[in-house]
């Protein structure tokens, strides 16, 4: 009788354990000019300051794999919201291409949007990874990483 407690029991830890949220990700405070890499629902507070930035996600991946040759390769877009201190936080999205390494250009593209001023902070992205490698192999969600660079305006 006492091993079939112990296995109930150990089934119900089990259990109870597998349903647990997971560890949220930290929230990071780089420096001004430093770039950071978010994951989908983290968040970064730029040291001496109050401007809190946090990825949403990536909404769209129109890049061409690099296994593939493609006429032409199309943007990414991400969705990210931005907050000074206790004010409302406000979504934007913003639209870049990159290289194969994932690094967008540094000059900006009509029609692309991958850099925007925000009470007195320009926010850019800095690179989109990983890079869509086939057709085959779909990215999730929660692979993406986006690095992002905060200065003043």
């Amino acid at each position: 009788m006492l091993k079939i407690q112990n296995i109930l029991f150990m089934f119900l830890f089990l259990l109870t354990s597998a349903c647990q949220a997971a560890t949220p990700l930290p929230n990071l405070t780089p420096a001004e000019g430093e770039e950071f890499t978010l994951a989908a629902g983290q968040s970064a507070t730029v040291s001496a300051s109050t401007l809190t930035v946090k990825l949403v996600g990536v909404t769209e991946d129109g890049r061409c794999p690099s296994e593939v040759t493609c006429a032409e390769s199309g943007p990414v877009s991400i969705a990210v919201t931005v907050q000074a201190g206790n004010e409302e936080p406000m979504e934007i999205n913003l639209r870049t291409f990159t290289d194969y390494q994932g690094r967008t250009p540094e000059m900006e593209f009509e029609g692309m949007q991958d850099r925007i001023e925000y009470k007195g902070y320009l926010i850019r992205v800095i690179s989109v990874l990983p890079y869509p490698v086939n057709l085959e192999d779909k990215i999730e969600a929660g692979e993406y990483r986006v690095t992002f660079m905060v200065t003043k305006a």
